[in-house]
């Protein structure tokens, strides 16, 4: 009995082991393919940032690039219909778990947001690196209707003016920004 025991916490811990090993490497290969590395946006930024869409009930709310799914918990408090879209499986599964724990009706997909129509956001959420923001400029023209609203923390659409833009720390060139666009 002790034998049979001690083989099957052996075999439960090389699973989860498994497990940790598929989700880094999935992280790591989603990471090398979008040059997007998971970093949080500090908790004291995220309702600043919610609060910049002036959210109205039933409205539609996308993450490009969910990571852990607060802003889509936030997103829902306002009583939007927020979906997130996450490629790496280890934000995924942060997401998901975070939605499940507070009980959120926010969806969050394992999907790559280039491959999803936009085009029934009413406001579009993105924390991404420079490198990519052309790109995804060209997807928000072409997709959003017009009034959609896009928050872009830390990184600008380059040929696209904001509407308003926030200086975190006013003064300190090093510190991110906010940046509002609306279509």
């Amino acid at each position: 009995m002790a034998l049979f025991l001690a083989y099957s916490i052996l075999i439960l811990i090389a699973f989860f082991s498994f497990i940790v090993a598929l989700l880094v490497g999935a992280s790591a290969l989603a990471i090398f393919f979008t040059r997007v590395p998971f970093a949080p946006t500090p908790k004291k930024n995220v309702r600043l940032i919610i609060d910049q869409f002036e959210l109205k009930p039933g409205q539609i709310f996308y993450d490009l690039g969910c990571g852990d799914g607060r802003f889509l918990i936030e997103a829902e408090k306002r009583r939007a219909k927020a979906t997130g879209f996450e490629i790496s499986a280890w934000a995924f599964l942060r997401a998901w778990l975070n939605l499940k724990i507070n009980h959120s009706q926010a969806k969050v997909e394992f999907k790559n947001f280039y491959q999803v129509n936009l085009a029934r956001a009413d406001a579009v959420f993105c924390f991404l690196i420079d490198s990519v923001m052309t790109k995804v400029e060209k997807k928000l023209k072409q997709e959003l209707k017009s009034g959609a609203k896009v928050v872009c923390y830390g990184f600008n659409l380059l040929s696209w003016p904001p509407k308003k833009v926030i200086e975190l720390k006013p003064g300190n060139p090093k510190s991110s920004k906010i940046f509002l666009y609306q279509k």
